[in-house]
């Protein structure tokens, strides 16, 4: 069917649950795929080769410093998010932007800029989807793209899913990145109970899904995707509130508001490291032993670790609570004055992966309310 949905037609299809390998399978024959994949206990991205490589039937029960996974009955796309996100695809964490070579007439240097194969990413959730418009405006959106990133981001074939279930640490609502999915996707699939709920977003979705035998979606289906959302909405009752927040926690920099997560937090960076926004990064230079070749690499950086502000041989963030505040106030406030939005979409990563359970939604309401607490 043919709607109307914030601004834009939504063409909408059903196609039975036993389509939904076909629809892969139609993907894997022009698509490299990469997807959540059961690995050591745990769904992370990888890619996969086959329908049977999908973690399907799984649930994951996440908590400050908790996870655990196990298989559930009915359903296929029953789990949330995996552990790390889609950023390692178009920002790997170790990457060479450039090589320099001794030739002949001199020093030759070489940008290391090769295109991908043509890349699908299927069963991204609308966290991740939100973070990924986040990181198309810092990589992007500027005067100066960054094309490494952009060579990765180009041409990408995104199957968007919509999630029906969350875990204690989501709060997607509340950051207004979920939990269902608005825009972004070439396919978005709803799992609902007897068939799956197809939305295209262009034309490039279209001709995949004309591969396989489709039916009208009507409006009773889109209702029951509506309903589902709420579920979802009304599963995360923890989260932050996000009205006037950026003047809130201008308001209250005050480190001794930071002094007692700062106690707590081991500064490992492990919240960055999973974050899909965090976009901190290190250059290094890689050099031969025989002195004729050089490697400029960009790595992953964290403004936790003790060397990210150190100026001069003087760190500005010797402490960790101030480095604790830099990530939060980056976050919910400083991303707001840079991008227009807010550099946080609610996935819980950082939460649950806190090896010490620190939860952000906690630490950024006390810090908003902080003034009003001490009045």
């Amino acid at each position: 069917m043919e709607g109307k949905g914030k601004g834009k037609k939504v063409i909408a299809y059903l196609i039975g649950k036993a389509s939904i390998k076909k629809l892969f399978e139609a993907i894997l024959l022009d698509y490299k795929v990469f997807a959540p994949k059961l690995k050591d206990g745990f769904i992370s991205y990888d890619w996969v080769r086959s329908f049977a490589d999908l973690p399907l039937g799984y649930r994951n029960y996440e908590g400050p410093g908790f996870y655990s996974l196990e298989r559930v009955d009915g359903g296929y796309f029953t789990y949330t998010h995996p552990i790390d996100s889609f950023k390692k695809l178009l920002r790997p964490p170790e990457e060479v932007l450039m090589v320099v070579r001794k030739g002949e007439n001199g020093i030759v240097f070489e940008e290391s800029l090769e295109p991908l194969e043509k890349v699908a990413i299927f069963d991204i959730r609308s966290c991740d989807l939100d973070a990924m418009k986040v990181l198309d405006k810092v990589y992007m959106d500027s005067n100066h793209p960054d094309a490494h990133y952009s060579v990765r981001r180009k041409d990408l074939f995104i199957v968007g899913v919509n999630c029906s279930y969350a875990t204690q640490t989501c709060f997607c609502s509340y950051m207004s990145a979920g939990p269902h999915i608005r825009e972004g996707y070439d396919l978005c699939l709803t799992e609902l109970e007897d068939a799956f709920l197809v939305e295209v977003g262009t034309e490039k979705g279209m001709q995949v899904l004309n591969t396989l035998e489709l039916v009208e979606a009507k409006e009773e289906h889109l209702e029951k995707k509506k309903e589902l959302e709420e579920e979802v909405k009304r599963m995360m009752q923890k989260g932050v509130d996000t009205h006037g927040l950026k003047e809130k926690l201008y308001a209250n920099m005050d480190i001794e508001n930071f002094q007692d997560v700062g106690k707590r937090c081991l500064a490992c960076t492990s919240c960055t490291q999973v974050c899909p926004t965090c976009f901190c990064f290190d250059i290094v230079e890689k050099n031969s032993l025989d002195g004729d070749t050089s490697e400029r690499v960009r790595l992953w950086d964290s403004c936790f670790s003790p060397s990210f502000a150190t100026v001069h041989k003087y760190n500005l963030r010797e402490s960790v609570a101030s480095r604790y505040r830099q990530w939060m106030m980056h976050k919910f406030a400083y991303w707001l004055d840079q991008f227009g939005s807010f550099g946080c979409v609610g996935c819980g990563r950082c939460i649950t992966w806190c090896p010490v359970g620190i939860d952000i939604r906690e630490e950024v309401n006390y810090v908003a309310n902080a003034q009003s607490l001490r009045d």
